[in-house]
């Protein structure tokens, strides 16, 4: 049951995986996002969704779920993944999943096809920095040459979107569109008021519509609901962990301190007794001489 302050909530979260898929589900918003965030040459004119399963080439492989999986117009495939929690060899799995798609492309049994692939683009949502030490809020890879950065080949791109400092944005704050879809994405759940920059990006009001808790069914609302719950889980967990990890490293840093200190004490102790026997040995000279 919903408690009164979830009655108050005026849009659903879209970090949770309902959410996430409610709101990019739609054709439309999920055009209008991609071009702002790839800023294509040519702009994205239709985007279809394709299943979002791929099946493994024999029984001894593993198949691979995505979150969101759609095709352009023009060939590209993009996949779409929200990651709320890090996760060991999370890189990795960023390029086992774009490896997947481009080799499923080939076309077996076709002994003239030439490997003329289509691009495979990766965009990954992360609610975690990917380096908490050198925080990047979006940034893109390619593959190119490492000295002159000429690109080597467009046919395999991804784009990480690091959240945590687009939850810190202030509205007035946001100056590009990527800053306005973000800042929304963010912020949406905790909104009183409509979404901002409908003026600047009329997709936004269609966004307000497909968000909008009201306009939930009540099948809808039981799923997200159940989305909600462990979306709110995992946060916990991650919180728990971060709390953890910070309580160990202090420990940690005071027992290193300690030694540090003792050692530094007993060094020091040490200077001092040569530093004292060379002067008594000095003075004793002295006084024979």
């Amino acid at each position: 049951m919903e408690n009164g302050k979830e009655k108050t909530r005026r849009y659903i979260n879209p970090l949770t995986d309902f959410g996430f898929k409610k709101v990019f589900g739609d054709e439309e918003i999920m055009r209008e996002f991609l071009n702002d965030l790839i800023e294509p040459e040519s702009p994205i004119v239709q985007v279809t969704f394709i299943d979002k399963e791929m099946q493994p080439e024999t029984k001894y492989e593993r198949g691979v779920i995505y979150d969101m999986r759609c095709r352009l117009s023009s060939g590209e495939e993009i996949i779409v993944e929200m990651q709320n929690r890090g996760q060991d060899y999370f890189t990795d799995r960023i390029n086992y999943y774009l490896a997947r798609a481009i080799a499923t492309q080939g076309e077996k049994g076709n002994y003239d096809w030439k490997f003329n692939l289509h691009p495979v683009y990766g965009i990954f949502f992360m609610n975690f920095y990917r380096d908490e030490k050198q925080p990047k809020q979006i940034s893109h890879f390619a593959i190119e040459e490492t000295e002159t950065h000429q690109r080597f080949s467009d046919k395999m791109q991804f784009w990480l979107i690091e959240l945590p400092d687009f939850k810190k944005m202030k509205e007035k704050n946001c100056k590009s569109f990527k800053d306005y879809w973000l800042y929304i994405i963010t912020h949406m759940e905790t909104m009183k008021t409509q979404i901002p920059f409908q003026e600047q990006k009329p997709i936004f009001h269609k966004l307000e519509n497909i968000a909008d808790m009201a306009a939930l069914t009540p099948e809808e609302r039981d799923f997200y609901q159940i989305s909600l719950d462990s979306f709110r889980t995992n946060m916990a967990v991650m919180e728990h962990e971060r709390n953890e990890g910070r309580a160990e490293g202090r420990a940690k840093g005071l027992e290193e301190g300690r030694a540090e200190g003792r050692a530094e004490g007993r060094a020091e102790g040490r200077a001092e007794g040569r530093a004292e026997g060379r002067a008594e040995g000095r003075a004793e000279g002295r006084a024979e001489g």
